[in-house]
């Protein structure tokens, strides 16, 4: 009950990750594995034996884990709905994704389309509340919805106990950024918009203050909130001591959302604006935001969605496009019915240079400024679907044979998958370079390759692929299981768990039974939106993975990849995505030259 009282003192609406949307049905939870079934282990790098599976039982019991399996059904929703999985890592850059949006067709001037983004955010909130925001759903199934709340007045946040996802109460006031001085603007209550000319007459005056105020000589703490997680945490050990700092940062967690103006900036396609909204300004920016919205000074944008507030990728895809159509559905030639706003609040910041020197260098460390999005031509959805394959698992197997031909080795690929069908829960990972990828990927780069053989093992390529979906998606994994686990332990409990865990770890090496698998290559599409064309990490590196990370689409006609070299990943992202390309090309010849039966019915839709 005190941290009840506490949360309600401090504005806190919900402690909640994922919340109840009360006009939503919640779908089924996930099914759980057997706690006397040890084989789920594998999924953490435990190979399966009979020793293994002995010493997993030992430990199981000696540390209270098998009981915890045991009593988990009655409370996996709570646990699910509360307990941060992915524990509030504040390593923005390499955590975000950056969402870029179609131009408004109407040629709005930069201030216009700021306030119609704004507006359309409000009207997205409204209807999720209300119920009237169309469900999510796979086939007949609606979806976990609970993580669309996160979007809204959400952040990460610092305290005397280190980083949390903090949900605030307040709808009424939005932060504005401009040349890295930071606003707060107060745009009334939820439920009655101002009228859009009072939007923007508002965003122009804050311009002006900027403008001002831009020769002060105070410095911006935006790349602060940028880096890695355990700089900030040395950073606002030190900076939350001011008590200006102190009170400006407390404000900021009570924001519905952050608006960046990049003014001085004009990219000139999707591409350039998704590489400048996420590593292009970055004093200009707070990254605890949960969203952040940018308007560069030719009015085009993007979308900044942090993913440790809990937004995967499905849900940040959709919220664009939401942005895009309801900001396009704002009239701009409206009431001009002259209405009063409050007068927007400068922020004052004390930042020292030497804690944006620590921030600079987390910042080199995993830059990558060379081009990062690329779009493949000709090599969509429609050219394997009128042979009846399945697209994604295609191109896996055209990536390997490109790794194949780039390093002179397959490698380990891991796909993410949603798991929203269950309730909680929002992401899966898949092992897809399964067996008969590789036996496939082997052939297809033969020196004589006889096309229906090579047409068979591409098929069970794709099976495999399917099949390896179907398995991670099938269950909660022992990975977060154990997760749940370990954080909900008391800190005594918890030092025990992990020194019996120290001398399992030790005693299964030994007899070779622990194998983690690194990861070498990972792999996300997110759910396709036209309105949202580019969708990444553009510009920087992923410390996490040894060779890169890939997010991608597949549209009817082309596939546009965003990438995100490893830190000792040599190969450029040109000569990358020219094999990639060049491999789906040879499969595509492959198919139109075999005797893969055609689909009648797809094939007269193409023609």
């Amino acid at each position: 009950m005190e941290k009840v009282a506490k949360a309600k003192k401090m504005g806190e609406r919900t402690q909640d990750i994922y919340e109840q949307l009360p006009h939503y049905p919640k779908p089924p939870l996930a099914p759980l594995p057997d706690p006397d079934d040890l084989r789920s282990w594998a999924d953490i790098g435990v190979v399966d034996s009979p020793l293994s599976r002995g010493i997993i039982r030992v430990a199981s019991r000696l540390i209270g884990f098998h009981s915890f399996q045991r009593q988990l059904p009655d409370h996996l929703e709570g646990l699910l709905r509360r307990v941060n999985l992915r524990g509030a890592g504040l390593f923005a850059l390499v955590n975000s994704a950056s969402l870029a949006i179609k131009n408004d067709t109407r040629n709005p001037d930069a201030l216009t389309r700021a306030a119609t983004l704004i507006l359309a955010a409000r009207s997205f909130y409204r209807d999720l509340w209300r119920g009237k925001l169309k469900p999510d759903t796979y086939r007949d199934q609606i979806l976990e919805m609970g993580q669309y709340p996160n979007l809204f007045s959400t952040c990460l946040t610092i305290d005397e106990n280190g980083a949390r996802l903090f949900k605030s109460s307040a709808t009424s006031q939005i932060a504005v950024v401009v040349q890295g001085q930071y606003f707060l603007l107060e745009v009334g209550d939820i439920d009655s918009d101002p009228a859009l000319e009072t939007l923007v007459r508002a965003l122009r005056q804050i311009v002006q203050l900027a403008k001002q105020e831009a020769t002060d000589g105070n410095l911006s703490p935006g790349i602060l909130t940028s880096v890695k997680h355990g700089t900030q945490l040395k950073i606002f050990r030190r900076f939350l001591q001011n008590p200006v700092n102190r009170e400006s940062f407390s404000r900021m967690r009570h924001v519905f959302l952050t608006l960046c103006l990049d003014l001085e900036d004009q990219p000139q396609d999707e591409a350039e604006a998704a590489h400048l909204a996420h590593v292009g300004n970055l004093s200009n920016r707070w990254y605890h935001s949960s969203v952040q919205i940018v308007v560069f000074g030719n009015a085009r944008a993007s979308v900044i969605c942090n993913f440790n507030t809990y937004i995967a990728g499905n849900p940040m895809m959709r919220f664009s496009a939401e942005l895009y159509d309801r900001a396009a559905a704002v009239p701009l030639d409206g009431n001009r019915v002259r209405q009063e706003i409050p007068k927007p609040e400068k922020l004052n910041w004390v930042v020292e240079e030497n804690w944006l020197k620590l921030a600079e260098r987390d910042v080199q460390w995993v830059a990558a400024p060379s081009p990062a999005t690329f779009q493949m031509e000709a090599v969509g959805q429609d050219a394997f679907l009128a042979w009846n394959l399945k697209p994604v698992p295609v191109f896996v197997v055209a990536l390997q044979m490109a790794m194949q031909r780039l390093i002179n080795r397959k490698v380990r690929i891991y796909q993410y998958l949603t798991m929203s069908r269950y309730r909680c829960l929002d992401l899966a990972i898949a092992m897809v370079a399964t067996p008969q990828v590789n036996a496939a990927v082997d052939y297809l780069l033969g020196q004589t390759v006889e096309k229906d053989r090579a047409i068979q093992l591409l098929n069970d390529a794709i099976t495999s692929q399917q099949s390896a979906a179907r398995q991670a998606r099938q269950q909660l994994s022992m990975q977060k299981i154990f997760s749940l686990f370990l954080t909900t332990r008391k800190p005594l409990q918890k030092a025990y768990v992990m020194t019996i865990g120290a001398f399992v770890y030790l005693l299964l090496r030994l007899f070779g039974l622990y194998k983690p698998q690194q990861l070498e290559l990972v792999l996300s599409h997110p759910s396709i939106f036209p309105q949202v064309p580019v969708v990444g990490r553009p510009g920087i590196r992923l410390p996490y993975v040894r060779y890169f990370g890939l997010h991608y689409q597949i549209w009817k006609d082309k596939i546009v990849t965003t990438i995100m070299p490893g830190l000792r990943w040599k190969i450029t992202n040109e000569q990358l995505v020219a094999e990639i390309k060049q491999n789906l090309e040879k499969i595509l010849n492959l198919l139109q030259e075999g005797e893969l039966k055609r689909d009648p019915k797809r094939q007269e839709q193409l023609n």
